[in-house]
């Protein structure tokens, strides 16, 4: 392999995104000096991703950072430790849905991941900036099969597992271990009996929060197979993020291994947002997402079918949110009218007062002359 350039070698770092790319051409033939560029820009890219997880928290520390956004089903506290995790229906419903603030905060990015340690399980990492631009989070979305449960809320990492199957895993990278079932089932690419309740799960943790620190040591035993990102006049917000995921996930509920399993789920997702955002970028066109060793997996066809389904869900909560803005303004209204209408009373009983005060005012000023003028008689008449 010829000499490489340290401008080309910190490019295949900002590309591979989690360093595989240097890894991989260290452990290969090379010049001495080409060995050393590399280390070092291995050397300073995790160098620089420790300061910069650090910093923040420092600044927090001291009060000098700005508080993470009060953002259920998005944003960590800077301080907390684990990441969160929920199933994919309550956090859309729950969460996000029906949270205003969540229609202001954008996809910057999606990224396909492929995790290949024990097994071939795919999922999507999604990040998200707040409304103010001055934050980030990191939102996961998988699939895995083996029934659900839904009153699962949290995830500490150090459970997570890496036991695996040659195509998926029940338990996926960022799950539990034996949060949906055996995590050590092994499931067969040929098995026609291989059926489970799917059971789409979210993570999410502020970026540079110890929980999204968790979150990123997770996702380097996965590999970045390709990325979106989306223009900033046209990025999804996340609220409408969630809608995709959610009808994704509930348009197939049965989780089977030859059709509807992890890779259909994530490659039905990716691409219903290129389609459903056009001004979105791939990275890589060509790439190994939707493989088992390198030989595609069929997964069914739903893109078309998840975004007509989109359209028409997102249709109804405008028309659901303009509804409630309606009734809204109408209460507004009607407290309006109330104050008012108290206001108009408050001043009426003011002046009726005053009134009164005058009249007692005037009855007493007329006895009083009354009573001087029966005086000066009595004097007259001594007189």
């Amino acid at each position: 392999m010829g000499v490489l350039s340290l401008a080309a070698i910190v490019q295949a770092v900002e590309f591979d995104g989690q360093g595989q790319a240097v890894k991989r051409l260290l452990h290969s033939s090379q010049p001495s000096t080409t060995s050393s560029y590399m280390k070092m820009a291995l050397h300073e890219k995790t160098m620089f991703g420790t300061l910069r997880r650090i910093f923040p928290r420092l600044l927090y520390m001291f009060g000098l950072a700005p508080e993470h956004p009060k953002i259920n089903g998005l944003f960590t506290a800077y301080e907390r430790s684990n990441f969160y995790y929920l199933s994919v229906e309550p956090w859309y419903l729950n969460c996000i849905r029906n949270n205003p603030d969540t229609w202001h905060c954008s996809v910057v990015e999606a990224a396909w991941y492929k995790k290949q340690n024990g097994g071939e399980h795919e999922f999507l990492r999604f990040d998200i900036s707040s409304p103010d631009k001055r934050h980030t989070c990191i939102v996961i979305a998988e699939r895995n099969g083996g029934g659900g449960n839904a009153n699962r809320d949290r995830c500490d990492s150090t459970g997570t597992t890496d036991t695996g199957a040659p195509i998926d895993t029940v338990s996926g990278p960022v799950t539990p271990l034996g949060a949906t079932g055996d995590s050590t089932s092994k499931l067969s690419l040929t098995s026609s009996s291989s059926l489970w309740v799917a059971d789409g799960l979210i993570s999410y943790a502020t970026l540079d929060s110890r929980a999204s620190a968790q979150l990123e040591h997770i996702l380097k035993k996965a590999t970045r197979v390709c990325s979106l990102t989306f223009s900033e006049k046209a990025r999804p917000s996340a609220n409408e993020l969630a809608t995709l995921l959610y009808l994704a996930s509930k348009l197939q509920p049965t989780y089977t291994v030859t059709s509807t399993q992890c890779y259909w789920f994530v490659d039905t997702v990716f691409t219903a947002l290129k389609s459903l955002f056009e001004d979105a970028e791939q990275d890589i066109v060509i790439h190994r997402g939707g493989t088992w060793n390198g030989v595609p997996i069929y997964a069914k066809e739903s893109v078309k079918e998840v975004c007509g389904k989109y359209r028409e869900a997102r249709a109804a909560l405008a028309l659901e949110v303009e509804e409630r803005c309606r009734l809204e303004r109408i209460r507004i209204q009607q407290r309006q009218w109330e104050r008012e209408q108290l206001q108009a009373a408050q001043v009426r009983a003011q002046a009726a007062e005053e009134i009164a005060q005058r009249e007692r005012g005037e009855t007493l000023g007329s006895r009083g002359q009354g009573t001087r003028g029966r005086g000066t008689d009595y004097k007259v008449a001594q007189g």
